[in-house]
């Protein structure tokens, strides 16, 4: 079906569920075979190397409700369900493995809705086009399902409709636009809970301890007072705007704005006499009501008016907020995408981005990066700031204020309050589409929300809109501006060629519209959702096979970033003369970072969190130092870091053999990432020996004290483009001693994708099943 027999049909069919049956069949197969991408990417390939600056305009949309692993799990080089070191729960299972018989599952693609029209049913024409219930998706449900970073509650606090993930079969455009552009595998929602708590995050950088919808869109309590970003842009004569069909929220899915503009809530936009008011409440709109006639942004972009910041907010049914399926955001993302095809010119200096406010209840497998609110739970490092529960707030609290805008029920919260963090929340998809970030690569830099604003303040400099010497906006609390980054490594300014792209075709040409007849029927199939349960996840293709199998093997390139550090191992004394075991987090990078430390021989506690801010040029390597105690000698300990870091360390400290084994005091990359080298201490006897296993070629080496220089041992290993898994286990006594080091060593270059990714790790032979040389 071509687009004018698609409009012709729409304007025959009356308020049929055949009307809504034939849109989406429409939208699956011209979103799977739109050239739009094929002609922004084309147009792209004629601009130079760049710079920052030479961004002219930013447009950013943020949809609803879906985790990163919901969508692109399955895609190609991401940290994905092949993620080769996931987090293992506390019953030795995959954290993919929840209670009763939860895992992720493909969201079944033939389910029928009523319609609610003459008796018909409308049959789904592929996963993306159903709709589904919407999960829990609170502040107090994300906390149990996170469970202090055990992430073993999903099933109890999320149900079986969490689980459901879908392919590129489903979400066609949205898979292309990733293997087009540049993808983040590491952006976080900023709260782990709703809607206005994380959009005030992205609009103004905190949501200042207020964890619910209640305060902001339900209006509870005060008015919000605090300086939002657009407040900055109109300080500094920046010019700004909101597109937008309409206006708040309303009955109507297909009217209004969902109520996301979440920035009508606060106090400084209530005056109607403002600039502020007036252009955060006017109706410019997305999408073309009449097939022939540009929508105000269509027509702002051909006439090269485009603002040079734009945020662009869409009704409920585009917003891919369950119940309405992803093929509707898909739709709108497409017209967008078309328009911005409409002008070359204005293309050839816009970035747009895409990401999603929180991940709607949908489960994702990473850790997210969490403060340690007291040194009980942790350590920062001294150059972070976090304001202790016990005093006055300010911006660098990152505990909840208020839970609930129900004085009784925020009560029950009272005495956890200073224990529970804000966030960060799961990750959520963020796509960053601009002629620098063409090349279908991955970015897996931690972020969130605040990035955002980080970038236009980092933009704005480089455009010369303000000094380079402004600080960080003053509501992005110490810990985030540590820790997530600003989004400037998801360009390439330099304009590195992309292998492997494929040849790019002619463009498209005709917008598409949705006529009152696929509105009536889509609102009728709104109220038929499918709510997935035990039975769809045991149809599964995949069930009874491990994840990892479930994603694309084929690497992709990866975009550089700047982590460089190292977690050491050692043993202490404790103040009662037992032996405690104690881990030194060492950052030599100029980014932060957040870990997460699990104790599997203890189960008097979660997790640990800690967090090192980056070293400033010139400066000295930063560390933070911590201890557990040992019960009965036992230990087993896992830390998790970004991009797919894990430390592992076993064993037992009343061995003394064990104990008289070296540890390992430095791993350093050498010849530009190809290799990594191992540093050991001083051997303490000449009879002991360590065997040495590469995850990556399998391959074993014996090291012992003949091979000490001066007091230290040093080995080096081959890596996989930079990618390091390596196991030291006793080389001389079969015991329960281990010392696991995997990541990857940045050189500053383009890189390739974890070629571990959708592997299995034989724990016993400490090697990836299946990998090839």
């Amino acid at each position: 079906m071509d687009r004018r027999d698609f409009i012709k049909m729409l304007g025959l069919a009356g308020t049929s569920a055949a009307a809504y049956t034939a849109c989406s069949a429409y939208m699956q197969e011209a979103l799977a075979q739109s050239t739009t991408i094929e002609d922004l990417l084309t147009s792209a390939a004629e601009c130079p190397g760049g710079k920052l600056a030479d961004i002219e305009h930013v447009v950013i949309l943020m949809q609803e409700n879906r985790s990163f692993d919901h969508y692109f799990g399955t895609l190609r080089g991401v940290r994905g369900f092949g993620d080769p070191r996931p987090l293992r729960l506390r019953n030795g299972n995959p954290v993919w493995e929840q209670s009763d018989g939860a895992r992720p599952y493909r969201l079944p693609k033939l389910q029928a809705h009523e319609s609610g029209i003459d008796g018909e049913t409308i049959p789904a024409d592929s996963a993306g086009s159903v709709f589904m219930a919407d999960p829990a998706h609170g502040y107090d449900t994300g906390l149990y399902a996170w469970n202090g970073g055990l992430m073993d509650q999903w099933k109890e606090y999320k149900d079986y409709v969490s689980f459901a993930h879908y392919t590129e079969a489903d979400i066609p455009l949205y898979f292309k636009l990733a293997k087009a552009f540049t993808l983040c595998d590491a952006y976080f929602c900023s709260h782990n809970g709703a809607t206005d708590s994380n959009r005030s995050y992205f609009w103004s950088g905190t949501c200042n301890g207020l964890a619910a919808n209640a305060f902001f869109s339900s209006k509870v309590g005060p008015r919000p007072a605090w300086k939002t970003y657009p407040e900055k842009l109109e300080d500094l004569k920046i010019d700004w705007k909101f597109y937008q069909d309409g206006l708040t929220w309303t009955n109507d899915a297909f009217a209004g704005n969902y109520g996301d503009n979440t920035l009508e809530f606060f106090k400084e936009y209530g005056d109607k006499t403002t600039a502020l008011y007036k252009k955060n409440q006017s109706v410019n709109s997305v999408l073309r009501t009449d097939a022939n006639k540009p929508s105000q942004f269509e027509q702002d972009i051909v006439d090269d008016k485009l603002p040079e910041v734009s945020w662009i907010v869409p009704a409920e049914a585009f917003t891919e907020h369950p119940k309405y399926p992803p093929h509707f955001g898909e739709y709108y993302v497409h017209e967008i995408l078309r328009a911005f095809a409409a002008n070359k010119k204005v293309w050839h200096k816009t970035l747009f981005l895409i990401t999603y406010d929180e991940n709607g209840g949908f489960f994702d497998h990473v850790l997210p990066p969490v403060p340690p609110l007291n040194s009980g739970l942790g350590q920062v490092s001294p150059g972070i700031k976090v304001t202790s529960p016990s005093v006055a707030r300010d911006f660098n609290s990152e505990h909840p204020d208020k839970v609930s805008g129900d004085p009784v029920e925020d009560a029950k919260y009272e005495k956890v309050k200073p224990t529970i963090p804000l966030g960060m929340g799961s990750r959520v998809p963020m796509l960053v589409i601009s002629p620098w970030s063409a090349g279908g690569r991955v970015n897996s830099e931690t972020f969130d929300h605040t990035s955002v604003i980080r970038f236009l303040d980092k933009w704005l400099i480089a455009r010369g809109k303000q000094d380079a010497a402004t600080p960080a906006f003053s509501t992005i609390s110490s810990w985030r501006q540590a820790i997530a980054g600003d989004l400037t490594s998801t360009f390439d300014f330099s304009r590195t060629r992309t292998e492997g792209l494929d040849k790019l075709i002619a463009p498209g040409e005709k917008a598409t519209i949705l006529t009152d007849a696929n509105r009536t029927s889509a609102r009728a199939a709104n109220l038929a959702f499918f709510t997935p349960g035990i039975a769809d996840v045991k149809a599964d293709a995949y069930a009874g096979k491990p994840i990892g199998t479930k994603q694309d093997k084929t690497r992709c390139e990866i975009l550089p970033i700047g982590y460089d550090f190292q977690v050491c191992f050692r043993f202490g004394t404790h103040g009662d003369g037992k032996k405690r075991v104690e881990w030194v987090i060492r950052n030599r990078g100029a980014l932060g970072a957040a870990f997460y430390v699990t104790p599997y021989s203890r189960t008097d506690a979660p997790s640990w969190y800690y967090s090192v801010e980056g070293v400033k040029p010139g400066g000295k390597p930063i560390e933070v130092m911590d201890y557990a105690q040992i019960a009965n000698g036992v230990y087993e300990h896992a830390i998790h870091g970004p991009n797919g870091y894990l430390f592992e360390f076993s064993g037992d400290s009343l061995d003394a053999q064990q104990t008289q084994l070296p540890n390992i005091i430095e791993m350093k990359s050498a010849d530009d990432g190809k290799k990594l080298q191992i540093v050991f201490e001083k051997w303490q006897t000449a009879s002991s020996k360590l065997k040495l296993i590469d995850a990556y070629s399998g391959t074993e080496q014996v090291i012992d004290k003949a091979k000490e220089v001066s007091g230290t041992t040093t080995v080096e290993i081959a890596t996989k483009d930079g990618w390091y898994d390596v196991a030291v286990v006793d080389g001389v006594n079969a015991n329960n001693f281990l010392r696991r080091y995997a990541g990857h060593l940045e050189n500053g270059k383009i890189s390739k994708s974890d070629p571990a990714i959708g592997l299995e790790y034989d724990a016993k032979k400490r090697a990836y099943i299946g990998m090839v040389a």
